[in-house]
């Protein structure tokens, strides 16, 4: 998997069937998530690059991106979610996969969505979900049995899904991927880029999602808290405040908007940082590993030291004991029990061997 596929740098791709009256059809392949659908004739489908979910309507949407959408009279509206080879009892709510259904279901209400019919369904080995809104047309179910894996999406097999968990304060989404055993009861969080200028832990995250071996433990991968600061190559994000000082642990006002570590004015104060609060008390990990630089260290305090010991020892780096700054992330977990420390890369970009070294530290850490 290459993750420019999902991110802003994919293309848009867009499909129309041949039109109404012809006895055409056309199969739209999502190309992020790696599968083809048999649209009817007429109909319209584009990817979301943001998530690879496709927006699917037997008319023109005006907007591929807009969910709480309502259709024309007669028309159909589709979102389509690729869940991944893993079935998920938290999103699904129940052991055995259903097959598609035999009929449409009714219409309920879905936060975010508005009014829609759900659909939770396995095909060719993986999960789908989608919401359809206007008319309950006969075609809609037909068309969705028609989904087929293609080469891409039997490559994506190690990876059980893709969220976008949050937005930045300029809208740039902040993307979580879940690999591994979801029935594993060891989670480890990983995050590739807090700081904007110091996203080096990035390569890290694109080896993990890349993985072509299966791991027993349940990985989940958040490749950049802080994408407005990457785009501007600064510490802090859009706001000006330091995210790793916003948190809410021993938190105190520190410096000014502009200055070097500005703790803003209140933890938890930027969106960036309540993002990664609701996924932190979501999935309780039992070790997080935020990647920063320059110092070419791994750093720990508290509880969190033996893990963070070995780690530096299966990553072949040097080890600090440093107690952690006020409302940084870390801390801010040490107090909640969990184990977490930051591993700081060396200056500059890291080699691909480099990346190889500190992802296999990482899959060598769970016992």
């Amino acid at each position: 998997m290459r993750l420019a596929a999902f991110g802003v740098a994919a293309a848009l791709s867009l499909a129309v069937a041949p039109a109404q009256g012809s006895t055409r059809a056309i199969r739209f392949e999502n190309r992020v998530d790696g599968y083809t659908i048999a649209l009817p004739s007429g109909w319209h489908a584009a990817v979301i690059p943001d998530d690879g979910s496709a927006t699917i309507a037997s008319y023109r949407p005006r907007s591929v991106y807009h969910i709480a959408v309502t259709p024309p009279r007669e028309q159909t509206w589709i979102r389509l979610y690729d869940e991944g080879p893993l079935w998920s009892r938290r999103h699904f709510m129940r052991r055995r996969p259903p097959r598609l259904p035999a009929a449409v279901p009714p219409v309920k209400p879905f936060e975010g969505f508005g009014s829609a019919r759900r659909l939770e369904f396995r095909l060719d080995g993986h999960a789908f979900l989608a919401f359809v809104k206007g008319k309950p047309r006969g075609d809609v179910l037909s068309m969705l049995a028609s989904i087929r894996l293609t080469a891409r999406g039997r490559a994506l097999a190690l990876v059980q899904s893709v969220r976008v968990i949050g937005r930045s304060v300029e809208g740039r989404p902040i993307r979580m991927w879940r690999i591994g055993n979801p029935h594993s009861s060891t989670r480890v969080l990983v995050v590739g880029c807090i700081h904007g200028n110091e996203c080096a832990g990035m390569a890290i995250t694109q080896q993990l999602a890349n993985l072509g071996l299966p791991i027993t433990f349940d990985l989940w991968v958040v490749q950049d808290l802080n994408p407005d600061g990457l785009a501007a190559g600064t510490r802090q994000n859009a706001h000006g405040v330091d995210l790793n000082r916003n948190f809410g642990a021993m938190w105190k006002r520190i410096g000014r908007h502009g200055t070097f570590a500005y703790s803003g004015p209140r933890p938890w104060s930027e969106r960036e940082t309540r993002i990664a609060r609701s996924l932190v008390l979501r999935i309780h990990p039992q070790v997080t590993i935020w990647f920063h630089q320059p110092q070419a260290i791994v750093r720990a305090w508290g509880r969190s030291i033996p893990t963070a010991r070995r780690y530096a020892r299966l990553a072949h780096v040097p080890f600090r004991a440093i107690p952690w700054p006020n409302g940084t992330a870390a801390n801010w977990q040490n107090h909640l029990g969990e184990v977490s420390f930051v591993v700081e890369l060396p200056a500059g970009r890291l080699s691909l061997a480099g990346a190889r070294r500190y992802e296999s530290a990482i899959l060598g850490l769970p016992r």
